[in-house]
């Protein structure tokens, strides 16, 4: 089964951990629909609390093997929470995604909703 996951920190292409991927196809770059929070110490935190923009990301298909490996790495449900958003896919229209938020804020809110690796 093909999941689509919406990363926006370590998992992007030249993160550190987008060897997690196991070499899934990036659709290209997504953004929410709706507007969050992204917070950064060593790594982001995307929350739901005090929406400000946008955050930019990747968008990509994966298999429900991956997803596991996902939840693993993001500690669901315990750190980590999987959750699945509306974003607007490359070329524009919406699509459901999952993406990871954590409960509270990390760190130093970015100025942007994009992180860089």
């Amino acid at each position: 089964m093909q999941h689509l996951v919406f990363v926006y920190g370590t998992l992007k292409l030249g993160g550190w951990n987008h060897r997690w991927l196991n070499g899934a196809p990036c659709l290209g770059e997504a953004r929410t629909l709706e507007q969050y929070s992204l917070y950064a110490e060593q790594y982001p935190f995307l929350v739901r609390g005090e929406p400000r923009y946008q955050v930019v990301g990747e968008l990509y298909a994966i298999d429900s093997s991956t997803l596991a490996h996902l939840d693993e790495l993001e500690g669901h449900p315990h750190d980590y929470v999987r959750e699945e958003i509306a974003v607007i896919a490359p070329g524009g229209g919406s699509v459901m995604a999952w993406a990871y938020f954590h409960a509270t804020p990390r760190g130093v809110l970015l100025a942007s909703g994009v992180y860089h690796c």
